[in-house]
């Protein structure tokens, strides 16, 4: 009948609406994965680890494989005007000397863990003598020459183009700056850096994004930093070095 006919077209027309809309979002869920890109997602995982991140961060673990005594060490060498990439939580900030400091600008990628920094900052009367920054490692918003110290702690094996990030502690240190590293990398020990390449993808995805299996000294040297007092420990896979921008 004409009313059955209606009845059905009717159910056709609201399924091929029900498909074209599932489609639809589809299409759209595709698109933002695909304009996501690796640096976006670190931040949203930041976001995430933010809560609970000093509980992971630091331990009888860590001070085992004397990972905060290499933190330590480079973070108490910065002097003046001084940049921390990947600053986090603030973890750091119990450990500058604010005599020999003048200034010290905190930048990370995650929002969440500048929250928790922040917090550090004010706990800690530091508001007159610390910024915070948000923004990604490979395009740092600051000026040529800006520093006389660059300090990062663990966060480059993290970040997704670390070589980009190197190029740019290049450019923002001053010709009498030094950056000071502390980084998980490719061990000198052939065997277990082909081993760390093989299990990069698993603790890149269980370690936090944590990519072991970079050789960020050689890195460093390709991306204009001449690398001086390399200090590797736990079988090379964990080094401190002293970085300076090459004279162009």
């Amino acid at each position: 009948s004409t009313a059955g006919r209606g009845c059905f077209g009717s159910r056709r027309e609201a399924l091929g609406a029900g498909v074209a809309g599932l489609v639809a979002m589809g299409q759209r869920s595709l698109g933002a994965l695909a304009a996501e890109s690796p640096a976006d997602q670190i931040a949203k995982d930041y976001d995430g680890y933010s809560r609970n991140y000093d509980n992971l961060e630091v331990g009888e673990l860590a001070k085992a494989f004397e990972l905060d005594a290499l933190r330590t060490i480079a973070v108490t060498k910065a002097a003046g005007r001084t940049l921390e990439i990947g600053i986090g939580t603030g973890l750091n900030l119990e450990l500058y000397d604010f005599d020999k400091v003048t200034h010290l600008t905190g930048f990370d990628i995650s929002t969440g863990m500048l929250d928790k920094s922040r917090e550090r900052v004010v706990a800690k009367g530091l508001e007159g003598k610390v910024d915070l920054v948000q923004g990604d490692a490979a395009k740092l918003p600051f000026e040529d020459n800006s520093f006389d110290s660059v300090v990062v702690s663990y966060s480059l094996c993290v970040v997704p183009d670390a070589r980009s990030s190197l190029g740019e502690i290049a450019r923002v240190l001053r010709p009498s700056g030094s950056g000071f590293v502390v980084e998980h990398i490719s061990s000198d020990i052939k065997p277990l850096a082909l081993y760390q390449k093989f299990l990069a993808p698993f603790v890149r995805k269980y370690g936090k994004g944590c990519d072991p299996s970079k050789d960020i000294p050689s890195l460093a040297q390709e991306s204009g930093l001449a690398v001086y007092d390399l200090d590797r420990r736990v079988l090379g896979t964990v080094a401190y070095m002293r970085v300076k921008a090459n004279e162009s």
